[in-house]
């Protein structure tokens, strides 16, 4: 937690309308962007160009092969998997709403009274309803920022962050971008999904809304937008990471005559063996917990949680579940979940508000009791 306090809004942009009238905006966002486009298209044309060369000139260009191999290999997920998907985020909010620029908010790498989990980051901004109350954007920030939220940074790295620039939806996801006081542009744009605390401190708490009992709960806004988040995102991984695995086997035995790198071949088939049936499985059981959730309402319901070595037992209802596989993923200080499913046999349960559904099952403790 920082000592810095808020001194109110600017309109830096000079533009009444959405964030993305504003050139300065536009432009930061096309150098963000470009610098991913750039890596991609250059590392594409590179592994084109070296497929179609003799084994004398691949000879030649030994360490630009490496040094492109390890690019592919750490920059091309990067890029292709998150910051291309979250250029097109920013995008979308900023046609959409405006900016707001607070100096020198008042943050934090931890701590917040409603955050989720302790380490979710967060800074505090004016709350559009009532200027003169605060509200928290709490989120999981990228390396760039944390490393400049910290307290003990460097004078010169906390001034990078000193102007917070936000537009978005307060109660669900929002771009943030920062900048110097003295700068008028933003910089490093980022998309961001809010955390705020859906795990109440006590029972008196009313800011997380009751489940609609009429409806199910994949209707619920906050479990509709996680589950198609998790399902969009492990499907485009599904139909970029392996397609690409086997393209790069089928290269090395078309394109490569005295098979020099035939352990690329070998190394692919054994991730395809062993981690593509994984990937199918988790996506199966994405789309059957969607389906509980479409067949059932939300209820909320006191609990109980405690752990067993690395497993974690919620009693809930006369019930002990587990999720699967045995692993803490439940809050240990929730005193009450919402659940979705039948009395007996497996089940989803989440945070208050949620956004967090697990997929549960009976323990075999329980299942021997019965």
């Amino acid at each position: 937690m920082t000592d810095q306090l808020p001194i109110g809004e600017k309109d830096l942009t000079g533009v009444a309308g959405v964030a993305w009238d504003d050139a300065a905006t536009r432009r930061a966002w096309w150098r963000q962007t470009g610098r991913s486009l750039l890596l991609v298209g250059v590392c594409a044309a590179w592994w084109t160009w070296y497929s179609g060369t003799s084994v004398a000139v691949r000879e030649r260009v030994v360490w630009l092969t490496v040094a492109f191999f390890l690019a592919s290999l750490i920059g091309l997920p990067l890029h292709v998997l998150a910051e291309l998907p979250n250029a097109w985020r920013v995008r979308r909010l900023l046609r959409a709403h405006p900016w707001h620029t607070v100096d020198k908010p008042r943050h934090g790498l931890s701590g917040h009274a409603r955050a989720r989990n302790v380490s979710d980051a967060w800074f505090e901004v004016p709350d559009p309803d009532a200027p003169g109350r605060r509200l928290p954007l709490i989120m999981k920030v990228p390396l760039w920022w944390s490393r400049r939220m910290e307290r003990s940074a460097p004078a010169e790295r906390r001034a990078q962050i000193a102007r917070l620039w936000y537009c978005g939806l307060l109660d669900d996801q929002v771009v943030i971008a920062a900048s110097r006081t003295t700068q008028q542009a933003p910089r490093r744009l980022r998309h961001r999904y809010l955390r705020h605390g859906l795990l109440p401190d006590s029972p008196e708490r009313t800011d997380v809304p009751l489940p609609d009992p009429a409806g199910s709960a994949l209707s619920h806004p906050a479990t509709a937008h996680v589950m198609r988040r998790r399902l969009f995102n492990r499907v485009a991984a599904l139909l970029l990471v392996w397609p690409a695995v086997l393209a790069v086997q089928i290269a090395e035995i078309v394109a490569d005559e005295g098979h020099d790198l035939i352990g690329l071949v070998v190394l692919g088939a054994l991730f395809e063996v062993t981690l593509l049936p994984v990937h199918v499985f988790v996506i199966v059981a994405t789309r059957r917990m969607a389906r509980r959730l479409a067949e059932h309402p939300w209820r909320c319901v006191d609990c109980e949680i405690r752990s067993r070595g690395n497993q974690q037992l919620i009693k809930v209802d006369g019930r002990t579940l587990t999720p699967s596989p045995f692993r803490a993923y439940v809050d240990q200080r929730a005193s009450r979940l919402w659940i979705a499913g039948p009395a007996q046999g497996p089940c989803v349960v989440s945070v208050p508000g949620g956004a967090e559904p697990i997929g549960v099952a009976m323990s075999t403790t329980d299942n021997r009791s019965r």
